[in-house]
This record gives C-alpha cells, sequence and structure tokens, in this order.
C-alpha cells in the first residue's frame, strides 16, 4: 500500500517488526509477551511467521495511532526512523516519540533540532515539550533564542519552555517579549503565565502596551495566572484596551487578583 509517496505497511506487519526488534535486543517469548501486555499465543505467532518485511518497512510509515498504541516497546524502532531521508518518515516517528513521552527519544529528539525541515524541528521541539525532561531545557532556550530559525519553531520552544515551567526559563522569555515577530511575543507571554514566576510581572506589565492584540491577550492571561496584586493597576488600565477580548480578559484577571466583579467589558 502506497500513499502520498511512501510505503504502508499494516499493522499485522507493524507489530511484527517491534517482535523482531525485541527479539534484536536479546528478549525471549515470555520477555516480549510480558513487554508488549501480549499473549504468548500471539507472540508466537509472529515469530512464527515465515514473512519477509519490505526493505523499506519501519514505523517511521506507519499512521502515527499504530506506533502510539504499541506503545514503548515502539520507541527504539522510532528512534532509528529518525534519520531516515524521507521526511515523512522523520516527521510520524517524531510526533509518534512525543506521543509515547519516553525519556530513551530525548537525545535523539535533541538531534532532530537541527533537521534540515523546520517542520520537523518545530515537531521536535514540541515532542521534547511534551517528554518534560530537564536535559532539554537549555537546548529548548538555544532554539528560542536563535534568530536563524524560523518563527513558527521559535514560538514552538516558548511553548515547549511553557510547559515545562522551570525557572530557568524566565529570563529568555522575557527577552522573547520583545522579539520582532508577535507569534514569539504572544507565546512568551503565555509560557511566562504557565510558569509563575514572580519576576514575570512587570515584563507582562509592560507586554500590556503591545501593538499586537493577542500578546496582549496572552499578557493579561499571565498575570492573572501569577496572581500578584502589582499587576492591579496596568490591568484597571487595560479595562479600556481598544480590543474586545483583551477588555473581557482584563475584568476576568482583576476579579481573580482583587476578588472583586469587574462584569463584562
Amino acid at each position: 500500500m502506497r500513499t502520498r509517496g511512501y510505503l504502508l505497511i499494516p499493522q499485522p506487519q507493524a507489530e511484527l517488526l517491534i517482535v523482531r526488534s525485541l527479539q534484536e535486543e536479546g528478549l525471549n517469548d515470555d520477555e516480549i509477551a510480558v513487554q508488549l501486555q501480549w499473549s504468548e499465543k500471539k507472540v508466537r505467532r509472529y515469530l512464527d511467521e515465515d514473512y519477509e518485511l519490505p526493505r523499506t518497512a519501519s514505523l517511521g510509515r506507519q499512521p502515527i495511532e499504530i506506533s502510539t498504541r504499541i506503545g514503548k516497546p515502539a520507541v527504539k524502532p522510532l528512534i532509528a526512523d529518525l534519520k531516515d531521508n524521507d521526511p515523512l518518515v522523520r516527521s510520524n516517528a517524531v510526533q509518534a516519540l512525543g506521543v509515547i513521552k519516553d525519556p530513551r527519544a530525548v537525545e535523539p529528539l535533541l538531534a532532530v533540532l537541527n533537521d534540515k525541515d523546520p517542520l520537523i524541528q518545530r515537531q521536535a521541539v514540541k515532542a521534547l515539550g511534551r517528554i518534560n525532561d530537564l536535559r532539554a531545557l537549555e537546548p529548548l532556550i538555544g532554539v528560542l533564542e536563535d534568530r536563524e530559525k524560523k518563527p513558527h519553531v521559535r514560538m514552538s520552544a516558548a511553548e515547549a519552555l511553557g510547559r515545562m515551567g522551570d525557572s530557568s526559563a524566565v529570563e529568555p522569555l522575557v527577552a522573547a517579549l520583545n522579539d520582532q515577530y508577535w507569534d514569539v511575543r504572544g507565546h512568551a507571554a503565555e509560557a511566562l503565565g504557565r510558569i509563575r514566576d514572580p519576576s514575570a510581572v512587570e515584563p507582562l506589565i509592560a507586554a500590556l502596551k503591545d501593538q499586537d492584540a493577542t500578546v496582549r491577550g496572552n499578557a493579561v492571561d499571565g498575570l492573572a495566572k501569577i496572581n500578584d496584586p502589582r499587576a492591579i493597576e496596568a490591568l484597571s488600565a487595560a479595562l479600556t484596551d481598544k480590543s474586545k477580548t483583551v477588555r473581557k480578559k482584563a475584568a476576568r484577571a482583576l476579579t481573580v487578583i482583587a476578588g472583586e466583579d469587574f462584569g463584562e467589558r
């Protein structure tokens, strides 16, 4: 079966690929059954299968759902697929590893941050954010600060840093509030809200004057999450923002911080 120029092997063959991979690691029938949470009968059926997989067969050529359904046993073959020449294979492997969230994938995914395809770089950034391993912290900060990277890659780095929630990312995220691209600024504001470090209050207050309404709205949300009374005056001024969305968010934020109902704006 072929689609979009690359081979899809059926799910039974994908499962056979996993069984053979575990065999190569030295696991016996019983250990494979435990690892895959399969019956021994099912494992032996695959081991007895007199079938040669296509030379191009790999999990990266499967719909992502197949690899993620297999789970952790799929990690090693997926890591191997990160070096495939086909960008679709690399993309599928990266996304599947991000869903499985196995720490073994961290170092291989860090290498993918330099993939020649910016879309795959972005997918690797997102996968690392989902795995949430501190080994990725400094490399993701590096991506955020790298002006040679595409804006959508850098904004995903900001999002991933927010997801990780480590205060070491606050300073570079604050710097990103002044980025030339609004989407990088907006994701930086959102990430600072997720980290909830009080040192971000003043920079987020300054971001309430950003020319882009999305950035201003994310700054309001960030201040609401940090919940610091220093933001009350600036949020009160935001009640007259030209954007209705920002005004409504400011009213909700003030209700959270000041404990008063500011109603609809």
